[in-house]
């Protein structure tokens, strides 16, 4: 099971690199589409997490959380992370 602190810190990192921002401007309860997430860009982070984890990750996982917390919170509850 993957640990959520390492989940996180890579979701930042993805996002950081995807949207050419500073770490300190993702916050784990702002709303993708506020960072300028749309939803291609949730399909292809879906697709690279799962091939940086090596764990299977339903795309809707991304669609249906709209914030970094939602979403780990929503693995946890999937027995995805721990």
């Amino acid at each position: 099971m993957l640990k959520a602190d390492a989940v996180r810190a890579w979701i930042i990192g993805f996002l950081v690199s995807l949207l050419d921002v500073s770490e300190s401007e993702i916050k784990g309860d702002t709303r993708f589409h506020v960072m300028g997430l749309n939803s291609v860009d949730a399909v292809v982070m879906a697709g690279a997490m799962e091939e940086h984890f090596d764990v299977e990750i339903e795309a809707t996982l991304f669609l249906r959380n709209s914030t970094i917390d939602s979403l780990l919170a929503d693995m946890q509850a999937n027995g995805i992370v721990e």
